[in-house]
């Protein structure tokens, strides 16, 4: 025992700082081979074509200083462009135009989520690797649901103070330090504990990130298509995770999923580092104030209705596990279902993404919100594998819609220089929906078991989709009045 504990120690200190050490090594190797082509490039430009014999000459026109009758016209004729393909014309519609920035994000979030496996066997891990009881898990998960919901708020406000790439690169630090302590406990406390510091920091890349892309956004359009890229590479991230601590749990065990989330913090956190860009001084702008986080009616209104349709929809990882045990799904099937939702986002979003960019965001948010609550209604309605997988579609549906979007609406009623504290509120939701499921689901099904389950969820989504499409009208009113606000700001300072 003490020899193992030994060897964890050491795989704890040695995997993340391999990992620190060649992410640096290698970022800086790229970025020394980019700066010496380009300056290649700078000292041998690339030499005009030669001009070949019976070939059209292409002439450049000058100014001259002649009379006007000695002026000639001449005409041009028409050269067609070839069409673009359809698979390219996608890809350019879907991929073209995206500020840099994102494609920096996307490369630090690669080993950052990649690896970051611990999410969803927390409980496992609590279970079997340290032979907890049934409520000591409880405490373990509620522990990860407070760190969860206190987080987001805490980066987003620092985002905006001291820069969102700061808060990227101190998260994961802390990551890294939360992920080998928590790995270490032993004891039903110390687990808790551990598992209440990695809720608050694992997360905390988020609003600083979408706080980034919204800043480095040209306008709406762009801001909504990096929004809801981002989420599907999460989501695709979060899907090779799984199946990669679902492998190294049965081949490795249950402690090296801490280790490889610590390992992917360290990378996330040097990447960061190197490839993202550098946080500008925060200029003090005499934007019309309306108020505070706090003080913010369509924020709240918004993170409420948010809160709500997650507790609906959470209820995929409570009750519908409940739902399937009763009915003899084992545990191939059940991994058959839930991979079903991650698959659906992957292969479907990239397709609906000009859909989800040009139709208006609140009222395509909302009804994602209805289907969500309605999907999971109806998933649990239902028996057979094949009616959970096919239905399982319906909510995923309703998550592409909403959880691409939303962070799009939030940043866009966000007042200048405010969208991480906006975002981060909004996103604390998520985490403390985590612990809303879990207490609503249990007390409606002692109230009436699993049919008034699927009630409710079905009117929460009903309920929170038209309480979205309410909100259409102000947020419009919202975005209009800040962007004549900031045209008088502009005025004002010419």
């Amino acid at each position: 025992m003490t020899a193992w504990a030994i060897a964890e120690t050491g795989a704890f200190v040695a995997a993340p700082t391999a990992a620190l050490t060649l992410t640096v090594a290698g970022a800086r190797a790229c970025l020394v081979a980019v700066n010496r082509a380009r300056a290649r490039q700078r000292r041998n430009p690339v030499a005009p074509p030669r001009q070949r014999a019976g070939e059209p000459v292409l002439l450049l026109a000058a100014p001259v200083a002649v009379s006007a009758a000695e002026l000639v016209p001449a005409t041009a004729a028409f050269v067609p462009q070839p069409r673009p393909g359809r698979l390219r014309a996608w890809r350019m519609r879907t991929w073209g135009g995206l500020p840099s920035v994102f494609w920096r994000l996307v490369i630090t979030l690669i080993p950052g989520r990649g690896l970051a496996c611990l999410y969803l066997a927390l409980a496992y891990f609590a279970a079997r690797a340290r032979g907890l009881n049934a409520s000591q898990v409880a405490v373990v998960l509620a522990a990860f649901g407070v760190g969860w919901a206190a987080g987001p708020p805490v980066a987003g406000w620092a985002a905006d103070r001291i820069g969102p790439r700061k808060v990227i690169v101190a998260g994961n630090i802390a990551a890294w330090a939360a992920y080998t302590a928590a790995g270490m406990a032993r004891s039903a406390d110390a687990l808790a504990a551990g598992a209440a510091a990695v809720g608050l920091v694992f997360e905390m890349w988020r609003p600083a990130a979408q706080s980034m892309l919204a800043t480095a956004a040209v306008d709406e359009l762009q801001r909504k298509r990096c929004m809801t890229l981002l989420t599907w590479i999460i989501n695709v991230l979060l899907t090779l995770a799984t199946l990669a601590g679902g492998a190294l749990a049965a081949y490795a065990g249950w402690g090296w999923l801490f280790v490889a989330s610590a390992t992917g913090a360290a990378a996330f956190a040097a990447l960061a580092w190197l490839l993202l860009p550098r946080d500008r001084p925060r200029r003090r702008m005499r934007a019309p104030r309306r108020g505070g986080v706090a003080t913010d009616p369509l924020l709240w209104a918004f993170t409420v209705l948010t809160l709500l349709i997650l507790t609906a929809g959470q209820q995929s990882v409570y009750a519908l596990p409940v739902r399937f045990a009763g009915t003899g799904i084992g545990p191939l099937s059940y991994g058959l279902i839930a991979a079903m939702n991650p698959l659906t986002v992957a292969v479907l979003q990239p397709f609906a993404q000009g859909w989800l960019v040009r139709l208006p965001a609140v009222p395509l948010c909302a009804a994602g919100m209805a289907l969500i609550g309605t999907g999971i209604a109806v998933t649990g309605a239902g028996t057979g594998l094949a009616w959970y997988a096919g239905t399982s579609v319906i909510w995923t549906l309703g998550e592409i819609a909403a959880a691409g979007l939303a962070p799009a609406i939030v940043a866009s009623i966000a007042p200048p220089g405010r969208a991480g504290a906006y975002l981060g509120t909004w996103g604390s939701a998520l985490g403390l929906s985590t612990l809303t499921a879990a207490v609503a689901g249990d007390a409606v099904i002692s109230a009436g078991g699993l049919p008034l389950l699927w009630a409710c969820c079905a009117t929460a989504g009903v309920a929170a989709g038209l309480g979205c499409a309410c909100l259409a009208r102000p947020v419009a009113a919202r975005r209009n009045g800040q962007i004549l606000g900031l045209g008088r700001l502009a005025g004002d300072r010419r």
